[in-house]
């Protein structure tokens, strides 16, 4: 072998240890850090009309400008006329608006839940492995959400923010799991996927215990540092304990998401669309 073969064949091996060493060193994490679910954040509430009657008042004492004479004797005469006929219809008309206001009376029914024990986040996507085709399932425990109920009024009923923490995705390869927590994920920078709830649909009525129940929880997931609008479809049963169980799930396009896949020896046409599935169980707050 010449010596200009031997120094080509050395920069060969020389690039592939250092992609090896890459691979391994990028899919080097930081243990999960743990959090608690966040607080699930009240409605705005509705704005306040606010009445200009003050600004009318000045208006009906410039009434009276027609006479030339005695105009001082007659000026006095029209804020006596208007003034005691609508202070009292107001004050009738706004008694029952105050006490209309107390809604917080049905307190008692809602019902605060956290993800607990038996829930999962998964995603699965396909790919060909060594020339056959291979469904890849990752999955991890690390979720924390919470779900208020408002048992007598489903429609009523709120999500906050879900987290999951990508730094602990597990299939059943461990160098596919460092490229998904290094190059594909960039979990050390990027810990937690996150999904902001922003709307459910389908819940109505009071809820039953044994009842199941198919509705849509709209929201903005966040991966890495791109955001993108989804739908999840939800079938949950509402369990006589006060616990609520059920599987939500959508599909993303990995794409959408700028999510590349590194090259890996025997790992080819990698799919875009990616399946999600949260399988959960929510508790009230407290008891796991």
């Amino acid at each position: 072998m010449s010596r200009k073969a031997l120094v080509g064949a050395l920069a060969v091996v020389a690039a592939a240890l250092a992609g090896v060493i890459w691979f391994y060193v990028a899919g080097n994490v930081g243990d999960p850090t743990p959090v608690t679910a966040p607080p699930i954040t009240a409605e705005p509430a509705a704005a306040t009309e606010t009445t200009e009657t003050t600004e009318e008042a000045p208006a009906t004492t410039a009434a009276p400008a027609d006479d030339g004479e005695g105009g001082d004797g007659e000026a006095e005469a029209p804020p006596t006329q208007p003034a005691p006929e609508p202070s009292g219809a107001e004050d009738a008309e706004e008694a029952p608006e105050e006490e209309a206001i107390e809604e917080p009376i049905e307190s008692a029914d809602v019902v605060e839940l956290e993800l607990s024990e038996g829930t999962e986040a998964r995603f699965s996507i396909y790919e060909d492995l060594r020339g056959e085709p291979f469904t890849v399932v990752g999955v991890t425990t690390e979720v924390v959400g919470r779900v208020r109920v408002d048992v007598s009024d489903l429609s009523r009923s709120q999500m906050g923010e879900i987290l999951i923490n990508a730094r602990t995705f597990a299939t059943d390869s461990g160098n596919r799991d460092r490229a998904i927590r290094g190059p594909i994920l960039a979990a050390e920078q990027y810990e937690f996927i996150t999904f902001s709830p922003t709307g459910i649909t389908g819940l109505s009525g009071a809820a039953e215990a044994g009842g199941e129940y198919s509705f849509s929880v709209a929201g903005d997931l966040t991966v890495r540092d791109i955001t993108r609008a989804v739908t999840f479809t939800v079938v949950a049963r509402w369990d006589a304990d006060e616990r609520l169980v059920g599987l939500a799930s959508t599909t993303v396009l990995r794409s959408d998401f700028g999510l590349n896949i590194p090259s890996v020896p025997f790992v080819a046409n990698v799919g875009d669309e990616i399946g999600l599935e949260l399988a959960f169980t929510a508790a009230p707050a407290g008891l796991g």
